[in-house]
């Protein structure tokens, strides 16, 4: 039986990332997935309210509070460290590397959120809660087509020069690293026919980004994970 257990829904998400990680570090897991209508009943019992959470004594996640590691950034640098430790290397240069494109991605997820919620959310972004769905849908598609004709032009230009200047091949370097396994799963998520008003071609007309991407499903390691998927 594993000692490190993750949980999360039956999706990609937010532990993605940290799945890749413990799938590249050799690290044995039990990747526990529930459903939406379990974590309304799980949810007072995780620490901070959130999913993932990651235990690493063996006890189940809900077990106890103490245990819980409730914050996925954490979950992954730990994944990291683990097997030869090649996924987030000590050495303060390949660290402020690798943390620069982590920065990088967070900044393009936090671009796409009001996109993301703003049916779901309205009025966190200053929107009446009462607008009809046929607007909720209008805004929607406006967001996400502003956001691939300026916003992905953009974050793709920086995820190039990034690639560029560490040779070409992952994202920091010669091997992949903690900010692959964290880029994947984003720019995954565009290309994967779920999110309306967004393309799943989006990234054809960034050859580096979408040799990339190939490169990343090639690794041997993560094409065998996502084939059992």
């Amino acid at each position: 039986m594993a000692s490190v257990k993750l949980m999360y829904f039956g999706i990609e998400g937010a532990a993605e990332k940290v799945r890749l990680a413990l799938v590249l570090s050799g690290t044995a897991f039990d990747d526990k997935r529930i459903t939406f209508p379990e974590w309304g009943e799980l949810k007072p019992k995780a620490k901070c309210g959130q999913l993932p959470i990651m235990t690493l004594d063996g006890k189940e996640p809900m077990e106890s509070m103490d245990s819980q590691i409730s914050q996925s950034g954490a979950m992954l640098r730990w994944a990291g460290r683990q097997g030869d430790g090649s996924l987030y290397p000590q050495d303060v240069e390949s660290m402020l590397k690798i943390e620069e494109v982590l920065g990088l991605i967070d900044d393009m997820s936090r671009a796409f959120m009001p996109c993301f919620y703003i049916a779901m959310r309205p009025q966190m972004f200053g929107h009446p809660e009462t607008m009809s769905e046929e607007e909720k849908k209008a805004l929607t598609k406006k967001l996400r087509e502003n956001f691939v004709a300026e916003k992905v032009p953009e974050f793709m230009n920086f995820f190039s020069r990034h690639l560029e200047a560490s040779g070409g091949t992952f994202i920091c370097g010669p091997k992949p690293t903690i900010a692959d396994c964290a880029l994947l799963p984003t720019l995954r998520n565009f290309t994967r026919g779920h999110i309306d008003f967004v393309p799943t071609t989006l990234f054809e007309a960034y050859p580096q980004i979408s040799s990339y991407i190939t490169r990343m499903m090639a690794v041997p390691q993560i094409k065998e994970w996502y084939a059992k998927q």
